[in-house]
């Protein structure tokens, strides 16, 4: 955030130290986010693309709520690189017009300097609505695995609400109402990566359970193993984002580096938390999973056929989109 303007004498070519430094390590932290969301950027309009495709040629459980929500993360991914674009060619004019400033360009120089704060913010609320999208998106999937299970997202939904919640108070606190008590960052952030955490805990877990079930049939036990290491996988790329967005944040310096290594850390976030979903898409329709038997076949106990009950069965066998490992062979 860049703070009010406190401009030199008027006419006057000479620049305090202190100011020209703090301008220009706000330059550094606007380019840095910006490389960073453009290359993400490029990387997660592929990804999408090939995940829409996954999800139209596969006609199963959820594969409209899955197509709206993608397309809406995908929106509102977009949104965020022309907020952080823009974001960055504001910071370049205030940088050149508060060298070049008089008396008379105060008032445009505020007013671009409350463009540049507006622009932030409604970056943030993107990022917590973004976030949103990202955690339904994983709830759902625990809650398919679960059966349809309502009570095991009681305990997400109120990290999901109160993530939201002091996500918004924060971003509010940091740049329209400074006497609000929110005024921390980082609260949203460790909520939602408890929210993570316990979502990734509830659906590997329970898939895990089934694996006991099943530890007499070797194929369906190495696909439960599969999609336990994916969804591990995924939840522990999530945390590393969340703690290196922690990290940066906590840092008191205002070094070219701590600048530099939080405009880094912002943009892998705005875009990390659409690309990590997307991932599980991509993965399901590449085959993640396929198992070829190229050596002597596993001899195998038999096991005994029963009748499973409906929430025992293997998310691929409920026609779920959410998680559908493609298996070729024993």
């Amino acid at each position: 955030m860049i703070p009010s303007l406190s401009c030199l004498h008027p006419m006057s070519y000479v620049i305090q130290a202190a100011f020209l430094h703090q301008a220009w390590t706000s330059i550094e932290y606007d380019v840095s986010k910006t490389c960073t969301v453009l290359v993400l950027y490029t990387i997660y309009v592929v990804l999408f693309l090939f995940s829409i495709y996954t999800l139209i040629h596969r006609n199963s459980r959820g594969r409209r709520f899955m197509l709206v929500t993608s397309s809406t993360m995908f929106l509102l991914g977009t949104s965020g690189m022309l907020f952080t674009v823009v974001q960055m060619t504001v910071s370049l004019a205030l940088f050149e017009a508060q060298i070049e400033c008089d008396a008379a360009d105060l008032e445009r120089l505020e007013r671009s300097i409350r463009l540049y704060n507006n622009l932030a913010a409604a970056s943030m609320f993107r990022v917590v609505v973004n976030n949103l999208l990202t955690d339904v998106l994983l709830s759902y999937r625990c809650y398919i695995i679960w059966g349809s299970r309502r009570i095991v997202l009681i305990v997400p939904g109120i990290l999901i609400l109160a993530t939201c919640v002091v996500g918004s108070l924060g971003t509010v606190s940091r740049y329209f109402f400074d006497k609000l008590p929110f005024s921390d960052l980082k609260a949203p952030f460790a909520l939602a990566g408890a929210t993570n955490l316990i979502l990734m805990c509830l659906t590997a877990g329970r898939i895990w359970y089934m694996s006991r079930e099943a530890r007499n049939r070797c194929a369906l036990r190495k696909r439960y193993h599969a999609v336990i290491a994916m969804i591990v996988e995924s939840g522990a790329l999530y945390w590393s984002v969340i703690l290196l967005e922690i990290v940066s944040r906590s840092l008191v310096s205002q070094s070219y580096f701590a600048e530099i290594f939080q405009g880094i850390c912002d943009g892998l976030l705005d875009h990390m938390i659409n690309i990590i979903p997307t991932l599980i898409f991509v993965r399901v329709g590449m085959g993640y999973g396929e198992w070829h038997q190229k050596s002597a076949p596993i001899t195998c106990i038999p096991a005994v056929h029963t009748r499973r009950r409906p929430e025992d069965r293997f998310p691929e066998d409920m026609g779920s989109e959410v998680i559908d490992i493609k298996w070729t062979g024993v």
